[in-house]
């Protein structure tokens, strides 16, 4: 049996060694660029949990939660409609809904008739999760199990075609993933945060979700901005945050369209009435 020298092994070592580093580097390097989504996140219980925070230093900031003197505060979610970035018309919006709500009269939203919430979708507080692929990123909704798509390193269709949650177009940047919406459709009920703020098809939204840890733990930091020269009177930026889920599962949800109660100003209207009999 032939028997290799000693140096020849050591040589061949050194080659294939040398042919393997840089490969182990450039996956290191790769992974290190894609931010690990992976897990069941929820937002932040709390205050912060209401809406989108500001971007510290922005002069130009989401519309906050205005502070009502009464007994049922807690239940009240009224926005604070003298906010410069609003135009008139939607400042008349956002206006109304807060003096229903201060008046105890519950402003429906989407998700109360289980229709996707578009944006919205960001405030929900029910367990969410990422699942990342080489082409594409889907998030997952525990509420009513809305699904979201991000078509990894593409551009825009043309003439997208606007649906609930628009077209999403996403890349990974700087240790976090930024999603591009366009084509949000707009209805009766389609709005930006908790206070009914309208949109128009001129909405454009860019969210970047990163990895963080602070002195309570894990996090993901999603930094948005929003531009809609239909509605607002310049660009903005808002905060979210996420935190690990208590929940390591979804829950088996079940959401109906239909009302309980047929009360004035409710979803649908006055209770329907049969004028003739139907025999």
């Amino acid at each position: 049996m032939s028997k290799t020298p000693a140096r020849a092994l050591m040589a061949s070592a050194l080659v294939l060694a040398a042919g393997i580093a840089p490969l182990g580097a450039a996956a290191q390097k790769g992974e290190a660029a894609v931010p690990d989504l992976s897990g069941f996140w929820q937002r932040n219980i709390g205050p912060e949990a209401i809406g989108f925070e500001p971007v510290p230093g922005d002069k130009a900031v989401p519309i906050e939660r205005m502070h009502v003197d009464s007994k049922d505060a807690e239940e009240i979610v009224a926005g604070n409609y003298d906010n410069p970035i609003l135009q008139p018309w939607a400042r008349d919006i956002v206006k109304r809904n807060a003096e229903s709500e201060i008046a105890l009269n519950h402003v429906y939203q989407a998700d109360d008739s289980c229709w996707p919430s578009g944006l919205q979708m960001l405030n929900v507080r029910e367990p969410v999760q990422f699942l990342q692929e080489k082409d594409k990123v889907t998030i997952l909704y525990q509420r009513d199990h809305h699904v979201r798509h991000i078509y990894l390193n593409q551009n825009h269709s043309a003439n997208p075609k606007p649906s609930w949650f628009g077209e999403s177009v996403g890349r990974y940047e700087d240790g976090g993933l930024v999603i591009d919406t366009i084509a949000i459709k707009t209805h009766k009920m389609s709005v930006v945060d908790n206070y009914g703020t309208p949109h128009t098809d001129r909405l454009h939204v860019i969210e970047r979700y990163r990895p963080i840890n602070d002195k309570d733990g894990k996090r993901i930091e999603v930094t948005l901005r929003i531009e809609d020269t239909g509605t607002f009177t310049t660009p903005w930026r808002a905060l979210a945050f996420y935190r690990p889920s208590r929940e390591q599962r979804f829950a088996e949800v079940v959401c109906a369209e239909n009302n309980r109660s047929f009360a004035e100003g409710s979803t649908f209207g006055a209770m329907p009435e049969a004028k003739t009999l139907p025999f």
